[in-house]
């Protein structure tokens, strides 16, 4: 309405320019008679504004009267009405979206750089922890003791079978040798017996050695032990087998009984860990595998208070066998396949 304001001022202007200017300003004004100089502005202002409705009211004094529908100079005119639905309306202040109860981040994933699961898949909830299994048989420790059998020289001064045994045996034999190698026994099973300690001690195992040389003098007793000073998970003591018939032939290992006098508390798990060293080796070698044989006459069986086993590789006796155990590469794989039938023991 400012705009229609200053349209009647600026033709009041014009009219009192007019009135000034027109050479016979003067004789009308005298006169009285305003009619022309009127009609005369009437179209001037006709043609400023589109506002205003002009009418002549007749003479009235020399002064025309400018009316408009208006009702006051706020109201606008009834044509300007008629078009207000089309009229561009005063602008308001910009509303502001509804929050939504959603009060966590509204950016799209490409904005936070985090992408979203496909459709149809929801996230994987963590699974439930179960309790493990019992494991009866398994140690608590990672610890093991290796003891490779015999040594360089014999030790046939007696010692008991087991703790308050009257029966006696050799401390410890000389072991058998080789028909077709010339290898002692004392030798192979040393020679096993450090490549196992360095592969066990590769997967974390703490290795406690009976011996490391061949100039020792260790009864079976005695052998046994270190492995229960040790606090062993696992005492591995390794051998060669012998026969009067040399087609003999194959694996295997010993274990007390559950009626042993001596030992039968750590009967079941000395089972356990038999069978579980020798399927790993035979595996791995493709040794004969003769079984878990049980046996309670061992002195170094009888005398350990954790659970042992007594391996028989193979037979020195059999040609061909023998001349196996003494290839340094079937002696890694009797190690390694040792080495596994232990990971499968403690896994319980």
């Amino acid at each position: 309405m400012k705009i229609h304001r200053i349209s009647g001022l600026f033709a009041f202007i014009i009219i009192c320019v007019l009135f000034l200017l027109l050479p016979a300003g003067t004789a009308y004004a005298s006169s009285g008679d305003f009619s022309l100089p009127c009609a005369g502005v009437e179209r001037i202002l006709s043609k400023l504004s589109t506002s205003y409705v002009y009418e002549p009211v007749g003479n009235t004094g020399g002064n025309a009267e400018i009316k408009t529908t208006a009702q006051d100079n706020s109201a606008e005119t009834a044509e300007e009405s008629t078009d207000a639905d089309n009229a561009p309306q005063a602008e308001e202040p910009e509303k502001q979206p509804e929050e939504t109860e959603n009060t966590g981040d509204a950016r799209t994933p490409e904005e936070t750089g985090e992408g979203s699961a496909p459709a149809g898949e929801a996230e994987e909830a963590p699974p439930e922890e179960s309790t493990p299994p019992a494991r009866s048989a398994a140690p608590n420790n990672r610890i093991v003791c290796i003891d490779a059998g015999h040594q360089a020289h014999a030790n046939t001064s007696k010692e008991p079978i087991g703790p308050g045994a009257s029966e006696t045996k050799p401390k410890v034999a000389a072991g058998t040798r080789g028909v077709a190698s010339g290898l002692a026994e004392y030798e192979l099973t040393l020679a096993v017996a450090l490549k196992l300690q360095n592969i066990l001690t590769q997967r974390g195992y703490t290795v406690v050695m009976c011996r490391t040389s061949h100039d020792v003098n260790l009864s079976n007793s005695e052998r046994a032990q270190i492995a229960n000073n040790a606090g062993a998970g696992a005492f591995i003591r390794l051998h060669a087998n012998g026969s009067t018939s040399a087609s003999a032939s194959g694996a295997e290992t010993l274990a007390p009984s559950a009626s042993n006098p001596y030992c039968a508390s750590i009967a079941a798990a000395s089972q356990a860990l038999s069978r579980q060293v020798l399927n790993g080796m035979c595996a791995k070698s493709g040794a004969k595998n003769r079984g878990v044989q049980i046996a309670d006459n061992m002195s170094g069986i009888n005398w350990s208070q954790v659970p042992v086993t007594i391996v028989e590789m193979g037979f020195m006796t059999n040609p061909s066998e023998d001349l196996q155990m003494a290839d340094d590469s079937y002696q890694t794989k009797l190690a390694e396949g040792m080495a596994d039938g232990i990971d499968a023991y403690f896994a319980g």
